[in-house]
């Protein structure tokens, strides 16, 4: 019973985070349409005070790029939390080592993965942008370490649960 409550709980808290990503990469993706094509002072606060006003005076293709790679990360995380909400209404406790679960752990963890890549060259291109002076004050961290650490335990948990799919389907047909 109370495993029931935990996943009901969990599903309802995975369509908050799901409808909240999506809200955000809407915004994001709209303010900067609106930045790029009709006023750049809409760069000033492209979504909850993000501040890329002095990136896109100093040159358009870095503000292009930096507003890119936020987006890509903020879509997959939204993609990311799509595929938790198909685990859940898919999921069964009398039979939960299905292929179709696999699959989808499996590609969560890859979704993870390039996540946490992509979180990576962001850093990187941060540091870069601070290094040689084009926006000293443009403070973005996207938690790479975290999402990769992420990534590699859904590695294991795919695996386990291919397996588990292998052990169950051999068990079905010994009965």
């Amino acid at each position: 019973m109370k495993t029931k409550l935990v996943l009901t709980i969990m599903k309802i808290i995975s369509w908050i985070i799901f409808i909240g990503l999506c809200i955000k990469a809407g915004a994001l993706i709209i303010s900067t349409s609106i930045s790029l094509f009709i006023n750049q002072e809409a760069a000033r606060d492209l979504y909850l005070g993000l501040d890329l006003f002095n990136l896109y005076e100093y040159d358009k293709w870095y503000y292009i790029a930096v507003i890119s790679l936020i987006i890509s990360i903020a879509v997959l995380n939204a993609y990311m939390f799509y595929l938790v909400i198909k685990i859940f209404l898919k999921f069964d406790l009398k039979n939960p080592f299905t292929p179709h679960a696999a699959d989808l752990i499996s590609k969560i963890s890859y979704v993870a993965l390039g996540i946490g890549i992509l979180s990576i060259i962001s850093n990187d291109y941060n540091k870069w942008l601070i290094t040689h002076r084009v926006d000293p004050y443009l403070t973005l961290d996207f938690g790479s370490e975290a999402l990769l650490f992420m990534a590699g335990i859904l590695f294991i948990v795919a695996y386990i649960f291919k397996h588990g799919v292998k052990i169950q389907s051999e068990n079905d047909l010994t009965i």
